[in-house]
């Protein structure tokens, strides 16, 4: 039964348990939840490192919850075994 009401405030949220609202984030919250600065976001996206999508006339930067999740997963992954 749990797992039903889990679901239903998934879906009602968006929010998928794991920090980020399920839904496409500006660079200021990308920074603030990798704890860096917006130009060090600007600069891995420019790399390569962090995919974004450009939206609305003025083609704004936004960013999909997985896709952040998923560099930070690598960037640990590297992290612990350039050690």
């Amino acid at each position: 039964m749990a797992t039903v009401s889990n679901e239903r405030e998934t879906r009602r949220t968006g929010n998928n348990g794991d920090g980020l609202p399920a839904r496409l984030l500006p660079i200021g919250e990308v920074a603030h939840f990798l704890g860096v600065h917006t130009s060090t976001v600007r600069r891995w996206e420019k790399k390569g490192l962090l995919k974004s999508y450009a939206i609305g006339l003025r083609h704004s930067l936004r960013f999909k919850q997985e896709d952040v999740l998923s560099f930070l997963n690598k960037s640990r992954k590297n992290t612990i075994s350039a050690t």
